[in-house]
């Protein structure tokens, strides 16, 4: 797939996608939207794809949208709902791990892309930020959702309402973002976490995300059946018996990261092709959600 706003680098089990129109601070067009949906879309369905990473090129993650594009009175809900929202929704989508490494600004869109991913590291220069008060807009890309669950409801009105900008110390003291580093350090500590994650046990990391995904709103013991069904799928994969084996012998497991390494070992035996997920309580029927 030829690429023009993007660059993917496959590490193993991991798959580095950059945003790459560091002339524009990466800001998101069009072209950007549609080559970002075909990456994440071949991301979620390639199993060689264990963790994926969401980077900028240059001095900015993603300065927001690229405005060069808007028009004063424009279709706004068509442009949100219909080319910014699904793109979004597919990264939030992803059952695989997903980190964002964020280095210079992450604003608009860039700020929701960051926080659609499970992991947000940030370097020390990193700046986010909630621009719309100097624009008479509104704030989107999921921000009215991931803003108050992350640092509550007086900090997120804070931040709508200054536009001021958020930097990576601060982001990770807030609870915006999971950590800060040096800027220098940036790439290695993020590409060091990704690698450990590609290395574990894809099924139960994918199990996990959902229930963690589902629980706001569930009962603790919806919470804690759900658990019980989850764990009773894990037991009969490979990545169990490896992790025994390796607990029982006092090793460290071997990597996850081959062929068939986290299918269940009874499919091992009758084929050669990995399902594609667990049978896990993936529908909100089964958590017993209204």
């Amino acid at each position: 797939m030829s690429l023009e706003t993007l660059t993917i680098d496959d590490r193993g089990g991991v798959r580095l996608v950059t945003l790459d129109r560091p002339d524009a601070l990466n800001a998101v067009n069009r072209a950007m939207l549609r080559e970002l949906s075909a990456t994440l879309n071949e991301a979620a369905t390639d199993d060689a794809v264990r963790c994926l990473v969401l980077t900028g090129a240059g001095r900015a993650f993603c300065s927001g949208r690229d405005l060069t594009e808007a028009e004063p009175g424009e279709d706004a809900y068509t442009i949100i709902s219909e080319t910014i929202t699904p793109v979004l929704a597919q990264l939030w989508d992803v059952e695989k791990p997903t980190i964002a490494a964020v280095n210079g600004a992450a604003m608009g869109v860039g700020l929701g892309l960051a926080l659609n991913c499970d992991i947000v590291i940030a370097a020390d220069n990193a700046q986010f930020s909630s621009p719309f008060a100097n624009l008479g807009v509104a704030l989107d890309s999921g921000g009215h959702y991931h803003l108050p669950r992350l640092v509550g409801l007086h900090r997120a009105l804070e931040m709508v309402y200054t536009a001021d900008v958020i930097r990576g110390p601060q982001a990770a003291a807030w609870g915006l973002v999971n950590r800060s580093v040096a800027g220098s350090r940036l790439m290695a500590v993020t590409m060091a976490m990704a690698e450990r994650i590609a290395n574990g046990p894809t099924l139960a990391f994918r199990g996990q995300k959902a229930l963690l995904r589902r629980s706001e709103g569930s009962s603790w013991e919806e919470i804690n059946e759900a658990e019980a069904r989850l764990q009773a799928e894990l037991v009969q994969t490979d990545d169990y018996a490896e992790g025994l084996a390796a607990f029982n012998e006092k090793r460290p497991p071997g990597s996850r990261a081959d062929e068939h390494a986290s299918r269940p070992a009874a499919a091992q035996r009758r084929t050669t092709r990995r399902p594609s997920r667990l049978h896990l309580p993936d529908h909100r029927s089964d958590l017993h959600l209204a």
